[in-house]
């Protein structure tokens, strides 16, 4: 006949492997919330940014002026640091962003600006304020985002 001390352990070890389960399914869960909250707030960095752009375009095309904002946006998504770029070719101008370094960077979303917009630059988060400008070409706005430089 087996010793009660020798069912407690065995009941004791079983009870440590399903809370170690447990636990590593909220840890899991957890951190697939984490990223999705990461990817919407980006994205909606990314929306602020189209948004902003798209009237500068509209005023730039309706006055032929050159305009530019400067954009208060958070120095880190989450606990990341992220990066905005805007980018042209021949099918059209969007809005680029993601996590980690700009240049090898992971491309995480993407939001489409007007038609007949020219768009470059990248932005960094967290290094200082962003700045957005917009100038009249003759062939269509030109926009252009990277760091607000004083003077």
């Amino acid at each position: 006949m087996p010793s009660q001390a020798t069912n407690y352990f065995y009941t004791l070890v079983a009870m440590a492997a399903i809370a170690f389960m447990v636990t590593n399914a909220f840890d899991a869960h957890v951190l697939r919330l984490r990223v999705a909250s990461e990817q919407e707030e980006l994205r909606s960095l990314l929306v602020v940014v189209a948004t902003e752009a798209t009237e500068l375009a509209a005023l730039t095309e309706a006055s032929g002026s050159t305009v530019k904002v400067c954009l208060r946006l958070p120095q880190m998504v989450g606990n990341k640091q992220y990066w905005i770029r805007l980018v042209s070719d021949s099918s059209g101008s969007w809005v680029e962003g993601g996590f980690g370094d700009p240049w090898s960077g992971r491309l995480d979303l993407t939001v489409d600006l007007p038609f007949n917009v020219s768009a470059t630059g990248t932005y960094k988060g967290g290094y200082g304020t962003a700045s957005l400008n917009c100038t009249d070409q003759g062939s269509g706005p030109m926009l252009t985002l990277g760091r607000w430089e004083v003077g």
